[in-house]
Parts: structure tokens; sequence; C-alpha cells
């Protein structure tokens, strides 16, 4: 339990860890609306008006979850990419969805995070937060893109980019429909709904290898 104020940057950025750290926990274990930030605040040891000096809402918090969750992928594609230009390999489709699918299971709280940004996450924000959360997306975007691009000679200028994009639009639609709400859940486990039933990772692997053999088939 932090006991006194936090002065010091360092301090202030402890405090600010502890209440992320915290959120992350929470997220892990119950859906984004049963958290409180009641809930938020004792696992991080601090009062709950504290939380808010730090986030003025539960979504600009768990929008700067997100935000660290992403630049945390785009550290590893990057790096993954730099890799396989450096060594003057080529970068198949397969092994590109291959990729991209391990990296993304090994960040389940980002694909959640993903699927509730738009309808939840950015509608209670403030501008300096949602400006924040775009232009590091945006700057990441494309800079993940060029690298996209010369290891993948099938696409053009700015289409790493535009494929970035559209993962991210792939994981909010598949994800959504993947993990519906409870009583949709129980609904679907009856006979004749199979195909509601999606698994994630198989679903979006399927669709983003289809979407690149398309890109690759339109190049030639």
């Amino acid at each position: 339990m932090f006991r006194c104020r936090a002065m010091s940057p360092e301090q202030k950025q402890e405090r600010r860890r502890a209440i992320l750290d915290a959120a992350l926990q929470s997220f892990q274990e119950m859906s984004f609306d049963a958290i409180g930030i009641n809930e938020v605040a004792k696992r991080a040891g601090v009062a709950k008006g504290t939380v808010y000096l730090y986030f003025k809402t539960k979504e600009e918090l768990f929008l700067a979850l997100q935000s660290e969750a992403f630049e945390s992928w785009f550290d590893e594609m990057d790096a993954r990419l730099e890799e396989i230009q450096a060594a003057h390999e080529s970068c198949t489709v397969d092994r590109f969805v291959y990729l991209v699918e391990h990296s993304i299971q090994d960040r389940p709280a980002l694909v959640r995070l993903i699927a509730i940004s738009h309808a939840i996450l950015e509608r209670n924000i403030d501008f300096s937060a949602a400006m924040a959360f775009k232009q590091m997306l945006c700057e990441r975007t494309f800079k993940t893109g060029s690298l996209l691009e010369a290891c993948l000679p099938f696409l053009k200028p700015g289409a790493g980019a535009q494929l970035i994009l559209r993962i991210y639009t792939l994981v909010i639609g598949i994800q959504t429909v993947a993990e519906p709400t409870p009583v949709v859940r129980q609904a679907i486990e009856k006979p004749g709904l199979e195909c509601f039933r999606i698994n994630f990772s198989d679903e979006f692997s399927d669709v983003l290898k289809t979407l690149l053999d398309g890109l690759a088939y339109q190049a030639r």
C-alpha cells in the first residue's frame, strides 16, 4: 500500500505502473464491464481518487493498457521483420501468417482490448488521450508497414500500413464473434447452431492467409 503522495517523477511513474499492472491483472480475470475503479485501486494499493489523478476515466486507463500492448506487439514485429531482412531471407505468406498469429496468441489481453476499443474505450476519453493513442498507432503502423513491404515483395508502397490496418479490423471482427456474450454463448451450444462457434486463432489465420494470397495474386 502506498502511504504517501507521489512527489518525484520516479514515484509518479511507479504509482502509474502499479495502477496499470492492477488493471491488467483484473482484465485477465474478468470482463471489462465487471471491473470497477475500486477493484483496480485496491489491487494497486492506492486510493480510488489516486487512480483518477493518472487516468481521467476507466476507459482512458484501459486505452493506456492497449497502447502499451500495441507498442510491445509492434516492437516484436519490427524485430522479426528486421531479422528476416538482415538475413536476406524471403518472407512467404505462410511464414508471415505464422508470425502474426503467434505474436497475437501471446497477447490475449491485447486481442480483447482491440475488440472493445472502438465501441467502448474510445467513447469516454478526452481529446488529448485520443490524439496520443492515434498518433502512436499511426507512427508505428507506417514504420512496421515499410518493413513489411521490404519482406513481402508483392506489397506496393503504402500497402504495408494498409495491411496492418486490415489485420486490426480482422481482430476486431473475429474476436467479437468468437467471444459472444454469455447468453449468446449458451444459445449457440444448442444443436443446429454450430456454425456460430468460432475459434479465434483458426479463423484469424485462415482469413489473413486468404487476404495475403489475394494480394499476392493481384501483384502478378
